[in-house]
C-alpha cells in the first residue's frame, strides 16, 4: 500500500527512542533483555522525539524482541543503515 502524505506518530508517554544500526544479517544491534516479549515501530532513518514523521518512500517495520531482548530482522539489505527504534512500553491500568 502506497501512502500519499506524511504520516507522523506520537509516542505513548512509556515509550522509549532508542537508534541502533542493522548488522550484516539483517538484524537491528540492539539488545535489551527487559523489552523481551514488546513491540516496537522500527523506522530506517534517524528521527528525531520532534520529528517522529514519514511517507510513502521510507520503510517502516514493526518488530518484536524475542525471548533474550533482541530485535526481530529488518533484512540484509539495510545492513549499515541506522535505524530510530520507538520502544512500545505497555501502560499501567
Amino acid at each position: 500500500m502506497i501512502i500519499p502524505c506524511v504520516i507522523s506518530l506520537r509516542p505513548g508517554k512509556k515509550d522509549i527512542i532508542e537508534y541502533c544500526t542493522v548488522d550484516k544479517r539483517g538484524y537491528p544491534v540492539f539488545r535489551r533483555v527487559n523489552f523481551a516479549g514488546l513491540q516496537a515501530t522500527v523506522i530506517v532513518g534517524h528521527r528525531d522525539l520532534n520529528n517522529l514523521s514519514f511517507n510513502s518512500e521510507d520503510k517502516v517495520f514493526i518488530c518484536q524482541f524475542g525471548p533474550q531482548g533482541h530485535l526481530s530482522s529488518v533484512g540484509k539489505g539495510l545492513e549499515g543503515q541506522e535505524l530510530t527504534v520507538i520502544v512500545h512500553i505497555p501502560e499501567e491500568d
